[in-house]
């Protein structure tokens, strides 16, 4: 090396550059110089054997060079220590001692040579939203390289070099059932026992046909030029460590099978020696990639460096080229994503590495990226319905139109679901429209829900209470507001939908109470967002809660009768910018309910023409709206057990109940009210703290007969009579407890009326007679 002094401060270091070792290499070379803390000082291409870099002065004694052959693929690439070492740069020893002076040839060795040539590497993926898989434009993808097992091992300290160790036998010998990556606590920090168990112990199944994915697969025999290696054994397929979560215990515990321990390795594994364990752990790294994601422990050692930055698309692609050494293992890839929601770009995704790293990446397959943080726009506008639809999906999330019953108009059945239950509370239909043909193709910008009541509260009869809605008449509009959210840069405001005033700032409507079709673009926004189902899928309120003759809600019980109750006919209907009433076949408006029922899961959902009883038709039979029947009650149940009777009077004092005889018997009995029978109950007697006694309990419908030998005495009052021999067992004397419980059956949509539910407990003991006390001889 000479070196010439500069007037800046630097010197020009110059170096003689051989690559004699391999005569027929002909590639040129680039030198980078870093000084001790690992800044870039200079880079400059190797020309006609010679290299000259300019090193400042004070880090002459410290720079270290780098030589590594000119590749056009990494020259984007910040240079680096890291991209040193990734690609297999040659790092001569500048100073051979405190005495000797510097090199002045870089003589580069042969086996370096052997390791040069560059690989390309095209990188690809997709970043989707994981709500309804529509593409993220204008992401930034950050594409890092993760450090090597084998490097992370050779690094580690013993004491983690043997826990390591531990953690991997613990696995073997026992495999737990790894779950989905997730938020997880710091783990406690704590010592784990070393197992040892035979090498011809527990061994893995080679039989088992199942292994992990995405990592490279193990290979299939020992290599006899090394001391350690695996089992031969076929190569288990590809299952994903996220799917495992939903594999039963047993086929993951067989997939924890598909590898199994050499002895030799098992041996080498328990040596006393440190660098025979590092060298065992380096060699078998692919055993431990299965088990990374469920070591949290361990995962604040992963760290990655930076490839690429790039942009998603139209389309929420991105591509890249990276450069990697074609002697090695392909790139171990990280993929983290940032948004800029307009103050600047935002993380919104970087999960664990140790979960998430696509171990020896396949160049050119295509990573997805799923996002789910709620603020990410689609790349396209909302989907809209093709043609020109109106699909009535559900009453809330729970039940679908078809589980409605039909078949029976006019019944008292009309209108309960197909489970037979009845409505109550508040109900929210949900509506799917084609916006742009409505709005902008047709000029029908408004829909209006109405509702009509058609039954007494036996759901049969026309006679109703004064005081409460009268059966007949024309519709009443539902008038409570509907509103829409939307994401606005980092806030998500509403937008409401309806009822539109007639007068005042725009948006108008021409008559009261019409509600808007939600536009396919919101306000100024990026686009729409369910922040909450109830408000932003509902496109109306029927709040049979409300209603005039509805009682209390809790109320004093026994609860006073829902005089509001019955069948109630709800009517769906569209105006357009006028006002005027729309007809459905002449717009050539299609009409459609799902196919399935209710919640809709992840399966396809399908929709068909709604019959005639779901349409409002004209005189000339032409639809002018939907319709259907639901049948409210909001009626309260009502528990209440009787006292304890029959041949078993209690005591006036001591309230015990005395039996002669154990053929004596007990009257058990209570009340399960509910005034329209839409109720179930259940009731039982236990012993002490002992099951239900089998012949001392039941349950039923409330106003139909009773079941378990309880006889219907009344409208809705069950009795038994019970021997006291029965209740007693193998007891003289016993304390007896009874608990009632009245279930309403009606539903809102989302999920039973629970808050419509009673209950009542009592007790009672049996107890033979005290035999009469002697005075006399007590006073004695």
């Amino acid at each position: 090396m000479t070196a010439k002094k500069s007037q800046d401060g630097t010197k020009r270091l110059t170096f003689e550059v051989s690559t004699a070792a391999r005569p027929d290499f002909k590639g040129n070379l680039l030198a980078f110089a870093f000084n001790n803390r690992g800044d870039l000082l200079d880079s400059a291409e190797a020309k006609a054997g010679k290299v000259a870099l300019s090193v400042p002065e004070a880090d002459i004694g410290r720079a270290r060079v780098f030589l590594i052959p000119a590749e056009d693929s990494f020259r984007d690439e910040e240079p680096t220590l890291t991209l040193m070492e990734r690609l297999g740069a040659y790092e001569p020893v500048l100073h051979a001692g405190p005495d000797a002076g510097p090199i002045k040839i870089i003589d580069i060795p042969g086996i370096i040579i052997d390791r040069w040539p560059l690989c390309s590497c095209w990188v690809r993926g997709q970043i989707l939203r994981s709500s309804d898989n529509r593409a993220v434009c204008d992401a930034r993808v950050h594409i890092c390289e993760v450090d090597r097992i084998p490097w992370l091992i050779r690094k580690l300290p013993e004491l983690d070099l043997l826990r390591l160790r531990d953690d991997l036998l613990e696995v073997l010998r026992d495999p737990p059932i790894p779950q989905p990556p997730g938020p997880r606590p710091d783990p406690v920090p704590f010592e784990r026992p070393l197992y040892r168990f035979a090498p011809g112990g527990d061994r893995f199944d080679p039989g088992s046909a199942v292994g992990f994915n995405p990592q490279p697969e193990p290979p299939a025999r020992f290599d006899p030029g090394s001391a350690v290696g695996f089992n031969p054994q076929p190569e288990p397929p590809a299952l994903r460590l996220e799917e495992l979560g939903s594999q039963s215990p047993a086929r993951v515990r067989a997939a924890s099978r598909a590898i199994a321990l050499d002895a030799e390795i098992y041996a080498r594994l328990h040596s006393d020696s440190i660098s025979i364990i590092r060298e065992t752990l380096v060699a078998n790294w692919k055993l431990i990639l299965p088990w990374l994601c469920i070591w949290p422990r361990w995962w604040w050692r992963f760290r990655c460096d930076e490839l690429a930055v790039v942009t998603t698309d139209a389309h929420g692609r991105f591509e890249t080229i990276i450069s990697y050494p074609c002697w090695g293992d392909r790139p171990d890839l990280f993929f983290w994503v940032e948004y800029d929601f307009g103050g600047g770009f935002e993380t919104v995704h970087r999960p664990p590495i140790a979960c998430n790293t696509h171990w020896n990446y396949d160049c050119g397959t295509e990573v997805t990226i799923h996002v789910s943080d709620p603020r990410l726009p689609g790349c396209d506008g909302e989907p809209d319905l093709p043609g020109c639809q109106v699909v009535v999906l559900s009453i809330c999330n729970g039940v679908a139109v078809r589980e409605i019953q039909t078949d029976a108009a006019g019944s008292a059945h009309e209108g309960l679901t197909t489970a037979g239950q009845p409505f109550g509370a508040t109900l929210e239909p949900r509506v799917d429209f084609s916006r742009t043909a409505l709005i902008d193709g047709k000029n029908i910008p408004y829909y209006r829900w109405s509702y009509q009541r058609l039954s007494g509260p036996d759901g049969v009869g026309t006679m109703v209470d004064l005081s409460t809605v009268p059966v007949g008449g024309p519709h009443k509009p539902l008038t409570r507001a509907v509103y829409r959210h939307y994401k606005l840069g980092t806030s998500y405001p509403s937008d409401p939908m309806g009822p539109m005033p007639t007068s005042g700032p725009a948006p108008i409507a021409p008559i009261p109470d019409l509600f808007r079709i939600r536009p396919a673009s919101p306000p100024a926004g990026v686009e729409w967002i369910i922040l909450n189902e109830h408000i932003d899928l509902a496109t109306a309120y029927f709040e049979t809660g409300s209603l005039p003759g509805t009682p209390a809600s809790p109320p004093p019980f026994p609860a006073a009768d829902d005089l509001a109750a019955g069948r109630y006919e709800l009517i769906l209907e569209l105006f357009d910018a006028t006002g005027a009433k729309v007809n459905w076949t002449v717009e050539g408006i299609d009409l459609r309910i799902t196919d399935q029922d209710a919640p809709f899961g992840t399966g396809t959902v399908t929709t068909s023409p709604v019959t005639a009883y779901n349409r409002i038709l004209n005189s000339t039979g032409d639809t002018m709206g939907f319709r259907m029947v639901v049948r409210v009650d909001n009626n309260h149940c009502f528990a209440e057990i009787q006292p304890l009777a029959g041949d078993v009077p209690p005591d006036p004092l001591c309230g015990f109940h005395e039996y002669g005889s154990l053929a004596d018997q007990a009257l058990l009995s209570f009340v399960a009210r509910h005034a329209n029978g839409f109720a179930t109950y259940g009731f039982n007697t236990r012993k002490a703290t002992g099951p239900p006694i089998g012949i001392a309990s039941t349950s039923g419908t409330s106003g139909a007969a009773g079941t378990g030998g309880f006889l219907q005495v009344g409208g809705f009052t069950y009795e038994k009579l019970v021997s006291v021999g029965a209740l007693l067992g193998s007891c003289a004397n016993a304390a007896f407890a009874e608990r009632l419980a009245v279930h309403a059956t009606a539903t809102n949509g989302y999920s039973r009326l629970s808050g419509y539910d009673h209950a009542d407990t009592a007790a009672f003991a049996l107890a033979q007679p005290c035999p009469p006390c002697d005075c006399e001889e007590e006073n004695s």
